[in-house]
């Protein structure tokens, strides 16, 4: 996919001339904590927001920004990244988006496509991107699978997978559910694991995380997920 054809995409979700009323559809503040088992390996604190404008009842502009403190390294980063969004109905939807993050070890300039469909009470969520990770080219991709259990409780499964073309590559496989308190709060965790290679050497970690989540708007919530490489790492 060629940056103008990305580009132009975006430009779509961001245009509102015509496409009728400009309305804030759905967004969400969350805090967490995140963590490797063995705790040599780190921590990370996160405040996150995101929010989502429509333009009528087919095109959406999604914001995701992030701060992030991490425990071993004794660092911080932000992340931000910018979705243009065409809807096909309330079910489905399919988006571009680039994106910027920083911390000391990890500058990365991305861009994406992204697509999400709900089957009843399951849904299905895809994107892959492109971009520099210090300087290096990188391909990221990965999927979630959700589904409601009752009226209150949404479980999910998600797996992303990064590889920076020169030997590098991350998996990243996690479990996770929300409680839904109502009146749009929930609380989530998730427990997963991950494979790091660099050359003839390779790690495997497991990690937890726990958060609270505020949700906002017409239809709770964006209608993606958050793009940025740091909001995968359990810690630094």
């Amino acid at each position: 996919m060629k940056m103008r054809a990305v580009a132009a995409m975006l430009v779509a979700g961001l245009m509102p001339q015509g496409l009728g009323a400009v309305e804030l559809t759905g967004a969400n503040v969350d805090v967490s904590h995140y963590q490797f088992t063995n705790n040599s390996k780190g921590t990370r604190q996160a405040l996150r927001g995101s929010f989502e404008v429509g333009f009528g009842d087919a095109v959406a502009t999604q914001v995701d920004l992030g701060y992030y403190k991490f425990g071993q390294s004794n660092t911080s980063a932000n992340a931000a990244t910018v979705h243009g969004i065409y809807k096909f109905n309330y079910d489905g939807a399919i988006g571009a988006f680039w994106g910027t993050e920083n911390e000391p070890s990890l500058d990365r300039n991305f861009y994406g496509l992204e697509a999400t469909y709900d089957f009843a009470n399951v849904g299905v969520e895809g994107y892959f991107s492109r971009g520099k990770v210090n300087g290096q080219n990188a391909t990221m991709l990965g999927g979630v699978i959700d589904s409601d259990v009752g009226d209150r409780i949404n479980l999910r499964a998600s797996v992303d997978w990064l590889d920076n073309n020169n030997g590098a590559n991350m998996t990243r496989l996690a479990i996770g559910a929300d409680y839904d308190f109502g009146s749009g709060v929930s609380l989530y965790g998730e427990f997963g694991g991950g494979n790091a290679r660099v050359s003839n050497s390779s790690s495997n970690d497991a990690f937890v995380g726990i958060g609270l989540k505020f949700n906002l708007g017409e239809k709770p919530g964006t209608t993606f997920d958050r793009r940025a490489i740091i909001d995968r790492l359990p810690g630094l």
